[in-house]
């Protein structure tokens, strides 16, 4: 078995969308000759182990103690994520932390990153990112080490949208990316648009190997039947860059209409940035419609998906985030529930909830408001479970094998080992 350190600012059981993909990697790569220690970030006080076996470093971030009380203290005066102040300490630390939020993990991590390479052989390195942080820290470790590197994107890193830094920021964003990934073996990502804009950016060929979804996730789950017409979103609004306005909207109008999908809907968050939710429920009228959890475990977001008669999506309406897709749907699809997303009208996942009978997709009200009354419909007549069609999409043992593949490239893998990869593969 060869040995691969796997670097990852989250990882289960860590409440967040980016922690499945390096989830997935660390627990099926075994199946296909690579053992896994996974270096990623202590996100709390108290750390659960994943709910598989695996091999974690924890690295505290330098300063960790006083992150959370200053992190209450900010939303406590600073209120709504919009507001003046909360904008100005955002600016101050966006300006101070480089390249990105999560700086104070990179200088403990790379430490710790050296220090477990120095106690036992590894034959390649893996970052998944964003966080970019997770890229610079491969590629020191890489290069002290003198070890093969894969630079695995789930979103840009020079280029992309949610960058709220200036000129000067962006400048020397794209000067360290196109250093730092010059230096990898291989490079993956998630998407055919992003695959074309960082290998344009970087001048060099990137493999598309996309998001997976994995059966097993819900084995534990209970299949429960939807008793109300419940819509549920688990995930984040980023801050405030995606917001549920036009859920609002369309809910209002149709309540003023007395159509029974606005009356009977009711509106369930869960996650975390999610202080724009009560603002954007008293513009619209509909307070009283909507619930808050905060962030919660997994498995709890899980059972609430089950749970619903529908499950919400937020994109950023800007028509230049388009191209994405993010990973929540594939979770989405594992519950089995009918979809309702909102995004800009030349997102590409109108066309892929449409391909493959998924739910709906609305740009403007009048799509909402369709997309309300049949998601009722499908409650009303007991139809709340999609199907899977498996076309376009891959389970986290392919996801797997597809990155055990490149490994086994770039590190040389013997022939006899790799034709035993290869039949494993092939039965899958």
């Amino acid at each position: 078995m060869k040995r691969l350190l796997l670097i990852a600012y989250r990882f289960p059981p860590a409440p967040s969308p980016g922690a499945q993909r390096p989830g997935y990697l660390a627990r099926y790569l075994p199946e296909f000759g690579w053992n896994v220690t996974t270096l990623t970030e202590a996100y709390a006080e108290k750390i659960e182990a994943p709910p598989f076996p695996a091999d974690v470093l924890h690295v505290r971030p330098l300063g960790w103690k006083l992150q959370p009380q200053l992190r209450s203290r900010v939303v406590a005066s600073a209120g709504h994520p919009t507001s003046a102040l909360r904008v100005a300490l955002r600016r101050i630390k966006e300006t101070i932390l480089f390249p990105d939020a999560a700086a104070p993990w990179l200088a403990t991590s790379v430490k710790a990153g050296h220090e477990a390479l120095c106690a036992q052989r590894y034959d390649a390195i893996l970052s998944t990112a964003m966080p970019a942080s997770a890229h610079v820290i491969g590629w020191i470790l890489a290069r002290r080490h003198k070890l093969p590197w894969i630079a695995d994107y789930r979103d840009p890193w020079a280029g992309n949208v949610y960058d709220p830094g200036g000129p000067v920021r962006k400048f020397l964003a794209r000067f360290l990316e196109r250093g730092v990934i010059h230096h990898a073996a291989a490079v993956t990502t998630t998407l055919d648009g992003f695959a074309a804009q960082i290998g344009h950016f970087n001048r060099r060929s990137v493999q598309v190997i996309p998001n997976a979804y994995d059966p097993a996730d819900w084995a534990a789950i209970p299949n429960a039947e939807p008793q109300r017409f419940d819509l549920s979103f688990t995930g984040t609004m980023y801050d405030g860059k995606r917001t549920p306005d036009l859920l609002f909207e369309a809910i209002a109008q149709l309540r003023a209409e007395h159509d029974p999908a606005g009356e009977a809907a009711r509106v369930h968050f869960y996650g975390r940035n999610l202080l724009n939710i009560a603002p954007a429920a008293a513009r619209h009228g509909v307070s009283l419609l909507v619930r808050q959890y905060g962030e919660v475990s997994r498995a709890e977001a899980m059972r609430a998906q089950r749970a619903a008669a529908a499950l919400l999506i937020f994109l950023n309406m800007d028509p230049a985030t388009g191209h994405e897709m993010g990973s929540k749907y594939l979770e989405y699809i594992g519950a089995r529930r009918p979809i309702i997303a909102f995004g800009p009208r030349n997102s590409i996942m109108r066309g892929f909830l449409a391909k493959h009978r998924l739910g709906w997709f609305a740009s403007n009200v009048e799509e909402a408001k369709d997309a309300l009354r049949g998601a009722y419909a499908r409650f009303r007549s007991g139809d709340f479970q999609v199907s899977v069609d498996r076309q376009d999409m891959i389970t986290a043992r392919e996801l797997a094998a597809e990155f055990a593949h490149i490994l086994d490239a770039i590190t040389g893998c013997d022939e006899s080992r790799t034709e035993t990869i290869s039949q494993m593969r092939n039965a899958l």
